[in-house]
């Protein structure tokens, strides 16, 4: 299968919200929550009026059929108002999900890739997220030099340094 990135502009918002509820991890064998959760303030803003200065993310798509598979992203956040990976006002937090059926491909890697770099050359030094400890992505996450900075329950803050 051949594949295109593209930037995302601010008319992919829908397609975002679909992406930021497949980032939520389910565990094996329980329920997903309703799809409504993204409308709760701690979720929507991450999308909210999205293309504001320092919004940035990749989608993936099946060339053939450009059909979007996956997305990275990325938005910063203040003190004031953290995301669930705040580390600082000048590190965005990144957000990243790929379809059940296309993920184990390197998609994720390669999304990740893409993200880690066009944020180097945006200036940013580093990027954060926050991950289930149970979650299959945190070896990806290590792989790609992201290290732990700090748990929050059964989550853990994750930051890599560029």
């Amino acid at each position: 299968m051949e594949y295109i990135f593209r930037i995302i502009k601010p008319s992919d918002a829908p397609l975002l919200k679909e992406f930021l509820y497949l980032a939520i991890y389910v565990p094996e064998g329980e329920q997903p929550p309703a799809k409504e959760i993204t409308e709760r303030p701690e979720l929507s803003r991450y999308l909210e009026n999205w293309g504001q200065p320092g919004d940035l993310g990749f989608i993936v798509e099946l060339k053939k059929e450009s059909k979007p598979i996956g997305a990275a992203w990325f938005r910063q956040f203040n003190k004031e108002n953290p995301g669930y990976g705040f580390v600082a006002e000048n590190i965005p937090e990144l957000s990243i999900a790929v379809l059940p059926g296309y993920r184990g491909q390197g998609l994720g890697r390669d999304l990740l890739t893409r993200i880690i770099n066009q944020a180097r050359l945006e200036g940013y030094p580093g990027l954060s997220l926050s991950v289930s400890k149970q979650n299959p992505a945190v070896s990806l996450y290590e792989r790609l030099d992201f290290k732990h900075v700090r748990d929050t329950g059964d989550t853990q803050v994750m930051l890599r340094d560029l």
